[in-house]
């Protein structure tokens, strides 16, 4: 498995920032793009399926693991072992760290290096929308 991880501090409180990126069951909140999300609760845990821009592609993704502060998920039916965890990490009182980790597997035909590019890519836009819908871009 391979790893990648992005973080960013913000000038906000772990409460205010896991307000927007916190919420599981619709990521649209710091995540616009994404055409549509529904949440159920499962045999295996809690799912949630996104509709993914251009086509409505749609993908699944079961939560793992979950704290105050933080989840894990993977794709159903994805990679086994492979998962993402979305995190706030308090600093103090008014500031906290936001931080992205993603282990997986690199596609088929896709070498380690540029499969841990493209995913610290991802990562990173995903942080860049986050502090947007922060207000702190």
């Amino acid at each position: 498995m391979l790893n990648a991880s992005a973080t960013e501090e913000v000038p906000q409180s772990a409460d205010a920032v896991w307000k927007v990126i916190g919420d599981f069951d619709d990521i649209r909140k710091w995540a616009p793009a994404i055409m549509a999300t529904v949440s159920e609760q499962t045999p295996e845990g809690r799912v949630r399926t996104l509709t993914m821009p251009p086509d409505g592609k749609q993908v699944k993704e079961l939560m793992i693991a979950s704290s105050q502060y933080s989840y894990t998920y993977t794709i159903v039916g994805g990679v086994k072992g492979s998962s993402s965890t979305v995190s706030v990490v308090p600093v103090d009182g008014s500031k906290s760290r936001i931080e992205l980790k993603a282990e997986f597997a690199a596609p088929a035909g896709t070498s380690d290096e540029d499969a841990v590019a493209g995913r610290m890519k991802f990562l990173r836009g995903n942080i860049k929308a986050m502090k947007k819908a922060l207000g702190v871009a």
